[in-house]
């Protein structure tokens, strides 16, 4: 008879921990603004924070006590439980009391003064049970406070409206993180923000828009769901509004978000011909706002008491009416106001253009309209102070000059002045030129040059202290061509090897007086909130607060809806994952996890959320496959993957594409990695160059790599067409494996500023870049061939009204779009497609070995 076996195990209660907090010190500070001290100041006395631990046993089977003494892994934390908040003993703000067997281990002693907006501090440790051995997690959380002793110093005030952690079952499209800076307990009306996300061990800088990431300059930033990831550190430097000149005090957000968040359908997005804008609710917008008794804009603007400002507006209707459409009126203190309104008849843009009267104070801005047939179009809104003077140049916010690599050089920042300003500039005329503030960023500067330029010729140059940054001067050539501009270097002309500057407040006007700077009339500058140029160096007020933000991946299982059979004249199907969880299944699972695709060897064959199987990987009739979710991880990135030896894509340019010289400045972007540094100069990355048929305009672009490892920049034009050579050899050594995100901005005249990886890439002169016929080449200029890996390629203008994108990526997981040419959201262009030279089989897709592959 066999023998039986049973085995029973005790299973203990688990124990009641018990905490009880001992301070030695205040918890709460007050803080001084006035003399920005704390009291206490825990630099002179510390706070020590001690939680007990007592454990009892419901069961009694050990006896009751304090367990501090057999505690491990004592940690510390600052408001996150994640390791970049963890307190080490590397931090000289804090000791954490390790010792032995004593009741007093885990202690915290605080050396260092709260922060303003408070601090959570969070314990953790882990304790065996006696009685099994198993560890109990031990958690306790306390908060430090500052009390402000009176209403003027800045805080900043965090709320996570949605919280920090992003769940793929709700079907949410972003998450918020409010950072806003207060003075005492109201929003500070000054306040200017700059985002920034971590990337390796480094913060880079959040640029609106930037994988739909919006109010990067705001102190509400919406970050996406999918781009979350696992998690994603960010960081707000939250600051005061320096005491700058012309800087835009109306923002798009105060229309596209206040007033939508007060009465929604105020403003709607929209974009024509003409550009973005907002459609206006005139009769909504009046009704909100107290029948035009109230501000619009909220009580945000602090308007200064006499002084005078320019309200400018760009606008349309989008159908003629009996009545004019929206009026803007600017109500003084006194009770007087003045107006601008939008004529019945415009539906052409127009820019309507009001200066407050002298000696009186603006206190507020309404609005009113004549008829509310249709929505008015706004496209730009601008309120600026204004001095007494129009300023005759645009673009004289902020400029950098950079460098010139070689004696006898020149570099330049170039002002345009409009053909109406141009025609004042006769013969005789006096002009007076100021500069609010200029840095010297390298170099011995001790005076600046500056020229008018008529496009065709320029005047004698002249010397602008630096003692006084004025200077006056009387006209002697008309500039009267069609680009007559004011340049400015950094230095004596032709002697500026080394100098490079940044000049702030560039303003031209007629006679000899300087007036305070303000843009010219007709020039529309971004307000700071909407990504505007500012003087990039904080103040001492300025507060950095750190956000984490992640996602909890539930729970789900992974099914593939495929076919089980197929007749055999199918050459192509398609196969697709579902994501069941709980709540229901997951929505564009793709964005929350990666989906690598495996045969029955556990080769990567295909990844995505869908993708495509070809007949001819069957053996035998079958395919066997298999898909296991990563979490964290977008589709994959595919690249174009270069041999060094033939191979490259191109075609003619026959859309006329224009690399620089049209539209506007052209923002050129291409992200590589090298797997091999040629022996030879002037490898190509990229090259565009577009000649009209005639060859009454050439204009070319081209990043060549250097045996060196460096980059060389070619502008350029027809043979000898520029007397100063565009091209440009870069600083930056660049080394095989490493990815590298290259940024040109090129300007109307051919001048330019390049980035590898964010930082600017110092260069000098080279020789000459002239061009003849139109192309579009990748990976070589059919002599040359780049050896290594191109990830894309972007070109586009200021308003990205000319864009043109070639990232090799599929389509929801069709492969026939890799090498069209896409518009901003990834959709296909196909306007402008690569033709692949010297690449068998560029069909058969391989992750590894093929010429498109995984990154």
């Amino acid at each position: 008879m066999a023998r039986a076996l049973a085995r029973t195990r005790k299973r203990y209660t688990p124990l009641d921990l018990a905490y009880s907090s001992s301070v030695s010190g205040a918890l709460n500070q007050n803080y001084d603004a006035s003399y920005q001290t704390y009291d206490p100041d825990r630099g002179l006395i510390p706070l020590e924070i001690l939680f007990t631990v007592r454990a009892t046993d419901p069961k009694k089977v050990i006896d009751p006590g304090i367990i501090n003494g057999k505690l491990t892994d004592v940690r510390w934390y600052e408001n996150v439980v994640d390791e970049a908040h963890n307190i080490t003993d590397g931090n000289t703000a804090y000791v954490i009391d390790r010792n032995g067997n004593s009741d007093s281990r885990g202690k915290l002693t605080v050396k260092k003064n709260t922060p303003l907006e408070g601090v959570v501090l969070i314990f953790t440790a882990k304790y065996p049970d006696p009685r099994d051995g198993k560890v109990v997690n031990v958690n306790a959380t306390i908060s430090l406070r500052v009390t402000v002793s009176t209403d003027e110093p800045l805080r900043v005030k965090v709320d996570y409206p949605y919280g920090q952690v992003v769940d793929p079952t709700e079907n949410r499209d972003f998450v918020e993180i409010d950072n806003i800076l207060y003075r005492g307990d109201e929003e500070y009306e000054g306040s200017i923000y700059r985002w920034l996300k971590k990337e390796g061990g480094d913060y880079t800088g959040i640029e609106e828009g930037d994988n739909g990431i919006t109010g990067a300059y705001t102190g509400k930033l919406k970050v996406p769901c999918p781009v979350v990831g696992k998690r994603v550190d960010l960081r707000c430097v939250a600051d005061v509004l320096p005491d700058l000149t012309g800087v835009n005090l109306i923002s798009k957000a105060m229309i596209s978000d206040d007033w939508d968040a007060i009465k929604a359908g105020i403003s709607t997005p929209g974009e024509d011909s003409d550009g973005k804008y907002l459609a206006i609710d005139v009769s909504l917008l009046y009704v909100t706002f107290k029948r035009g008794t109230e501000d619009i804009f909220g009580g945000k603007i602090k308007y200064k008491p006499n002084q005078r400002y320019r309200l400018s507006v760009k606008w349309k209707l989008q159908g003629e009416q009996e009545h004019s459409g929206l009026t803007l009126t600017t109500r003084y203190t006194d009770g007087s106001g003045a107006s601008i309104s939008l004529p019945s008849n415009q539906t052409k843009t127009m820019v309507s253009s009001l200066i407050t009267s002298t000696g009186k104070t603006i206190a507020r801005i309404t609005s009113s309209y004549g008829i509310n047939t249709y929505q008015t179009n706004l496209y730009d809104i601008q309120l600026v102070e204004w001095y007494g003077a129009d300023n005759l140049v645009s673009g004289g916010a902020y400029k950098r000059i950079p460098e010139s690599g070689v004696a006898g050089g020149n570099e330049f920042a170039s002002f345009p002045i409009s053909e109406e300003m141009a025609a004042l500039l006769q013969p005789g005329v006096e002009v007076t030129l100021s500069i609010e503030d200029v840095k010297v960023l390298a170099g011995n500067v001790t005076n600046l040059s500056w020229n008018l330029f008529d496009g065709v010729n320029m005047s004698i140059g002249s010397a602008l202290p630096l003692s006084t940054l004025k200077v006056s001067r009387t006209i002697i050539n008309n500039p009267n061509s069609s680009s007559p501009q004011l340049t400015i270097y950094g230095g004596g002309f032709n002697n500026m090897e080394g100098n490079a500057i940044e000049v702030r407040g560039v303003m031209l006007v007629i006679g000899d007086t300087a007036y305070k700077y303000c843009p010219a009339a007709g020039e529309f500058v971004p307000a700071i909130a909407d990504g505007g140029e500012r003087w990039q160096e904080s103040t001492s007020r300025a507060i950095t607060t750190d956000h984490v933000l992640s996602t909890q991946y539930p729970r789900c299982n992974t099914e593939i809806v495929a076919p089980s059979m197929i007749l055999d004249e199918t050459s192509l199907f398609e196969a697709r994952v579902v994501m069941h969880s709980s709540r229901g299944d997951i929505e564009n699972p793709q964005l929350y996890w990666g989906f690598p695709w495996k045969d029955n060897t556990g080769a990567v064959f295909a990844r995505g959320s869908k993708i495509f199987i070809k007949e001819e990987q069957f053996d035998n009739g079958e395919f066997d496959y298999s898909v296991d979710p990563v979490e964290g991880l977008d589709e994959a990135k595919w690249a174009a993957n270069f041999n060094g030896i033939d191979q490259y894509l191109r075609n003619n340019n026959d859309t006329a594409i224009y690399p620089w010289g049209y539209g506007g400045a052209i923002t050129h972007v291409v992200e590589f990695i090298i797997d091999e540094i040629n022996e030879v100069d002037q490898v190509t990355l990229i090259s565009v160059s577009y000649a009209k048929t005639d060859k009454s305009l050439i204009r070319g672009f081209s990043i060549a790599l250097n045996a060196n490892g460096k980059i060389q920049y070619r502008v350029g034009g027809a043979n000898d067409e520029f007397s100063l050579s565009l091209t440009r050899y870069g600083s930056t050594v660049l080394v095989p494996g490493k990815l590298y995100r290259v940024e040109v901005i090129i300007a109307m005249d051919g001048s330019f500023i390049a980035k590898v990886n964010g930082v600017e890439d110092k260069q000098v002169t080279g020789g000459a870049a002239n061009y003849s016929s139109s192309y579009i080449f990748i990976g070589s200029n059919t002599s040359k061939f780049f050896n290594g890996k191109v990830l894309r390629y972007e070109m586009f203008n200021e308003d990205k009204s000319v864009y043109h994108l070639w990232d090799f990526q599929p389509t929801n997981g069709d492969r026939a779009n890799m090498l069209k040419n896409k518009n901003e959201d990834g959709s296909v262009k196909g306007t402008s497609n690569l033709t692949p030279v010297n690449v068998p089989g560029i069909d058969n897709v391989d992750p590894e070995n093929g010429f498109f592959v995984t990154i």
